[in-house]
């Protein structure tokens, strides 16, 4: 319809500046004869735009000129108003501006009865909170990394490895906090390398007063999908060949640490499968808990501690059924 046309026009000059004629027709799907006819429309209503002429021309609105209009339907108000978890907000201390910001949504867009906000309020939850609440609440450092991130200083602090140990003291620049199931990570720049940190797991934070340049190629949320990509490839591996019964197939199909990389149907019903089971004390505990139902054909290294586990787990039920 033209006039969410006219009302897109509107908000795409405020949003992005100056427009050429041909980048509006590409944007609206209209041809630039139409374009020029609908900025004629805009100019007869009283919408103060500035034509630009020459190789660099085309359209922008006065200066100074702001649109109170949003363009927002009732289905667009409605999903801004539909409260997701703040959690995340809340860790940052920004959930009180949140509140507001939904005060005065809800004040210029009055619920519109279908599928308004309080219609969807009461048959949609969102809940991105993962099922285990953390004890340990939020990281004593998200605070100091929060203030670093934002003034671009410099942060030095202690990292624990896996084992537990501190590592060396390092010392970065903050570009960004990402939080995934409530947990927050630092994305920082660290030797030339952007690496990411898990918070709660740095020691002796302090925010230096040491400032730097931010870098304006960087692309937080491009970043973060990079490393999701990269993630499956940087887990331990440890891959085995195993034989599952059927009933026991199910069960493994629905664990949620274990990659099956290949399955095979035996004259028996049973399935010949390799799988990768991360590293061999997982690979070793996950197997007993199979009991009978599944065998160890490879690594051998898997089947002889199976197997001494095994007997052990023997020796003590014969031990007390003698007493």
């Amino acid at each position: 319809m033209r006039g969410d046309r006219l009302l897109k026009i509107v908000l795409l000059l405020q949003s992005r500046g100056r427009m050429s004629t041909r980048q509006l027709s590409e944007e609206l799907e209209v041809t630039g004869r139409t374009v020029s006819r609908d900025m004629e429309a805009l100019g007869q209503s009283g919408i103060p735009l500035v034509a630009h002429r020459g190789r660099f021309g085309g359209w922008s609105l006065m200066e100074g000129y702001r649109s109170g209009l949003t363009g927002m339907t009732p289905d667009e108000t409605a999903a801004l108003l539909l409260r997701a978890s703040s959690g995340p907000l809340r860790d940052l201390g920004l959930d009180g501006y949140y509140e507001a910001a939904l005060q005065k949504l809800r004040a210029v867009y009055p619920d519109s009865g279908h599928r308004g906000a309080a219609f969807m309020k009461r048959r949609l939850l969102i809940d991105d909170s993962g099922w285990h609440s953390r004890a340990s609440g939020i990281p004593e450092a998200l605070e100091i990394c929060q203030e670093a991130v934002w003034e671009n200083r410099l942060l030095r602090f202690g990292y624990a490895n896996n084992s537990g140990d501190n590592a060396p003291i390092r010392i970065v620049q903050p570009l960004g906090l990402i939080v995934k199931r409530g947990i927050w990570y630092l994305a920082a720049q660290d030797g030339g390398t952007v690496k990411t940190f898990r918070v709660s797991k740095m020691t002796d934070v302090e925010r230096l007063e040491h400032s730097f340049d931010y870098p304006e190629t960087f692309d937080l949320a491009l970043y973060w999908e990079e490393s999701l990509r990269a993630f499956p490839s940087k887990l331990p591996h440890y891959e085995a060949k195993l034989i599952v019964e059927e009933e026991g197939l199910k069960v493994f199909r629905q664990e949620r640490y274990v990659r099956i990389l290949e399955i095979e149907l035996v004259e028996d019903k049973s399935f010949v499968i390799t799988a990768d089971l991360a590293a061999h004390e997982f690979a070793l505990r996950f197997v007993l808990g199979f009991g009978s139902s599944i065998r160890v054909c490879e690594p051998a290294a898997l089947v002889e501690a199976v197997a001494a586990e095994a007997e052990k787990i023997a020796g003590i039920y014969r031990a007390d059924c003698s007493r």
